[in-house]
C-alpha cells in the first residue's frame, strides 16, 4: 500500500506538469532546462548522500552482489536488444529507439523513489550500486545505438563513460569505504538538494508527455509491445535471473523495481538530439510512464507474495 500511494503522488505530480505544459505555464525550454539541472546536480547529489553512511562489510557484500546482479542482467538485456527488433519486424530509425527503451528503464528518477516506499531509505544505497551499470551504459553505448541510426555517428571514446552520476558515485564511494563525513550544514545542504530530484523529475516527466502526439502514441501496435517487454517481460526474467542464482528476497525486489520502470526519458532526448524517430521515443516513454502506475503496484505485489515477503 505504501508503493501504490506513492505511485499515485508521483502520478500527481507528472499530472501537474502535464497541465502546467497545456495552460502554457510551461514548456519544452523549461523541462530542457530542469532536465540538465537534474542530471547534473540533483540526481549526483541524491547518489552521494546515499554513500554517507560508515563503512560495513555486510553492506560492502550487499553492494558486489547488486553491481554482479546489474552486470549480468544488462549482458542478458542486450542480447534481447539486439534480437527484439527483427522479430518485429522494426526497420530504420525506429529500431535505435526501440532497442534503447528495452535497455534501459527510468531506474533514477522514478527508481529511487519506488526503491525507497517498497524497501526503505537505507537501500538506495543498493540501488545506487545496481545502477552502476547503468550509468555507463546509457550515456555511452546507449547514446551510440541511437545515433547510429541517423545521420551522424557519435563515437565511442572514453569521455563518454565519464558523467556527473559515475563521478558522484565514485566519490561517495570513497566517502564510504572510509567513512567519511560531511559536515552537517554541508550535507544538509546535499540532502536538500538531493530531495528536489523526485518531484522535480516527475514535473518534467508531465511537461514531456504533454507534447506527445495521441495518434502516435496509440496508433501503432509495436509500440505496445516495446512497452509490454520493458514493463512485464524484462522484471519477470529478472526474478527468474535473480531466484535462480540464489539471490536474497530484499535484492530481488530492488532489481526487479528498477528493471521494471517505464522507459528512460533519455531515450526521447537523444532521439530528438540526432533526429532518430522523436515521435516514436516519445511515444515510448509516454505510454511507459502511464501504464507503470499499474504494472509496477502489481509486479511488486506478485514477487513479495512468490517471496513471502511481508
Amino acid at each position: 500500500m505504501a508503493v501504490v500511494s506513492h505511485v499515485l503522488v508521483l502520478f500527481m505530480l507528472m499530472a501537474a506538469g502535464f497541465a502546467s505544459a497545456k495552460l502554457k505555464v510551461s514548456g519544452p525550454e523549461m523541462a530542457s532546462k530542469v532536465s540538465v539541472f537534474l542530471l547534473n546536480i540533483a540526481l549526483p547529489a541524491l547518489l552521494f548522500v546515499s554513500f554517507q553512511r560508515p563503512f560495513s562489510r555486510q553492506l560492502l557484500s550487499e553492494a558486489g552482489t547488486a553491481i554482479a546482479v546489474s552486470a549480468g542482467l544488462y549482458a542478458v538485456f542486450f542480447l534481447i536488444a539486439f534480437v527484439y527488433p527483427r522479430l518485429l519486424g522494426i526497420k530504420g530509425p525506429e529500431r535505435g529507439v526501440h532497442r534503447y527503451a528495452v535497455l534501459f528503464s527510468n531506474c533514477g528518477f522514478i527508481g529511487y523513489p519506488m526503491v525507497e516506499a517498497a524497501l526503505g531509505h537505507s537501500y538506495i544505497f543498493h540501488a545506487v550500486i545496481f545502477n552502476i551499470p547503468f550509468s555507463l551504459l546509457a550515456y555511452s553505448v546507449g547514446a551510440w545505438i541511437i545515433s547510429r541510426e541517423g545521420k551522424g555517428n557519435m563515437p565511442l571514446s572514453w569521455k563518454v563513460f565519464v558523467n556527473p552520476s559515475i563521478v558522484a558515485t565514485a566519490l561517495g564511494f570513497i566517502c564510504f569505504m572510509f567513512s567519511l563525513s560531511l559536515p552537517e550544514p554541508v550535507f544538509r545542504a546535499f540532502k536538500m538538494t538531493a530531495d528536489t530530484t523526485s518531484p522535480l523529475s516527475m514535473f518534467v516527466i508531465g511537461i514531456t508527455l504533454a507534447q506527445a502526439n495521441a495518434h502516435q502514441i496509440f496508433g501503432r501496435w509495436r509500440i505496445y509491445v516495446t512497452v509490454a517487454v520493458r514493463l512485464v517481460l524484462l522484471p519477470f526474467i529478472t526474478v527468474v535471473f535473480c531466484y535462480f542464482f540464489g539471490i536474497p528476497g530484499p535484492v530481488i525486489i530492488l532489481a526487479m523495481l528498477l528493471v521494471a520502470m517505464p522507459a528512460a526519458s533519455n531515450t526521447s532526448l537523444y532521439a530528438s538530439f540526432f533526429g532518430v524517430a522523436p515521435e516514436e521515443a516519445s511515444s515510448l516513454v509516454f505510454l511507459s510512464t502511464v501504464l507503470c502506475v499499474l504494472t509496477i503496484p502489481g509486479a511488486l505485489l506478485i514477487v513479495s507474495g512468490l517471496l513471502g515477503a511481508p
